[in-house]
């Protein structure tokens, strides 16, 4: 079988390796559909520690084999991967924590996911129905604003500063709308091209009340203008560089919620005196241990997420280089770009 790893700077192979046969308590499942998400394109461009690594979390497919012990689940079933579990055994697990889990579950250090098979834990899929593969895999990242929005504790009536109108910062959106957030202001750069004008329009039908392009050289003051009072929550799904300019936009005891990673500029520093005597509060969000699957995969199939405005394009397998050029490219009008395999 193949799978992808980045093995340079945008340079991806499709390796060949064995068919990964079960083994106790795992199930080897046929991978049918895998988002590219922004960790993927961080991989791929910046290709961090200059080993391969492995491509792929946003999956789905079904059981193709099932390995001893496994009884609820049978060949042909439909499920997604999740790509981080709790142990179950350490301190925070026993204390009924898991989400503080010490030992978190992953295949992804040494098995890519955008792959025609790959060999998990049973633990590790959860079965669906009444959704297309495409569909079930954007679950992974609807996920991942789970965690955004309730770190920041968005409420009633807040006022809401979303940073980053890419496919998790656009789901923040239409969470904050059905939270009953009173306004939603999204910031996005080079709103002028096509794939910035996409998100733009989606992010205002995903619940969006006004949009500033922080490429133009007085959007500050244009979001000062229109929300002088500054925000109760701010959501950060950009980069690290951004959290200190977007804290000036937060009101007396704002919340501040992060998710977002780079590997060339992850230092950065703000005003402490300032952070302190607005009683401000930042908090990192990082999904793992994965939970809210069930959730979300209820959602999507009952169109309780607008979704399908997030997927703009498919490529099969053996045009994952191209895949990968889309996701990158301000020429496209895109959103999330799912690679699909064959049956």
């Amino acid at each position: 079988m193949k799978s992808a790893w980045v093995t340079a700077k945008k340079t991806i192979e499709l390796i060949d390796t064995e068919y990964p046969k079960p083994r106790i308590n795992e199930v080897t499942v046929k991978v049918r559909a895998c988002g590219i998400c922004g960790t993927d394109l961080h991989f791929y461009n910046d290709f961090p520690g200059g080993k391969p690594i492995p491509l792929g979390h946003e999956v789905s497919g079904y059981i193709h084999k099932i390995g001893e012990a496994v009884e609820d689940l049978k060949p042909g079933d439909r499920v997604i991967v999740q790509n981080h579990v709790p142990c179950g055994t350490c301190h925070s697990c026993l204390h009924g924590n898991p989400y503080t889990c010490s030992n978190i579950q992953t295949y992804m250090n040494d098995r890519a996911a955008m792959a025609e098979f790959i060999r998990i834990r049973r633990n590790m899929v959860v079965p669906f129905s009444g959704l297309d593969y495409t569909e079930a895999a954007v679950a992974e990242p609807l996920t991942v604003a789970f965690d955004i929005t309730r770190e920041a504790r968005i409420e009633p009536f807040h006022r809401v500063l979303i940073s980053g109108p890419g496919i998790i910062g656009l789901f923040c959106t239409t969470l904050a709308r059905n939270v009953g957030a009173r306004e939603i202001a999204v910031l996005g750069r080079r709103l002028h091209t096509l794939r910035g004008k996409k998100r733009a329009e989606v992010a205002v039908l995903m619940g969006a009340t006004e949009v500033f392009d922080t490429d133009k050289p007085d959007w500050r003051e244009n979001v000062l203008k229109k929300f002088p009072e500054g925000f109760e929550r701010i959501v950060i799904t950009s980069p690290p560089r951004t959290i200190p300019y977007l804290l000036d936009f937060a009101r007396f005891g704002g919340c501040i919620a992060y998710n977002g990673i780079s590997f060339s500029e992850e230092t950065i520093t703000f005003n402490a005196n300032t952070f302190h005597f607005k009683k401000l509060k930042l908090l990192a969000s990082h999904a793992i241990p994965n939970w809210g699957f069930p959730l979300a995969l209820d959602l999507l199939s009952k169109k309780k997420i607008d979704y399908e405005k997030l997927i703009t394009h498919e490529y099969p397998f053996d045009k994952i280089e191209e895949a990968f050029s889309t996701a990158l490219s301000p020429d496209e009008g895109v959103i999330k770009v799912v690679v699909i395999f064959g049956d």
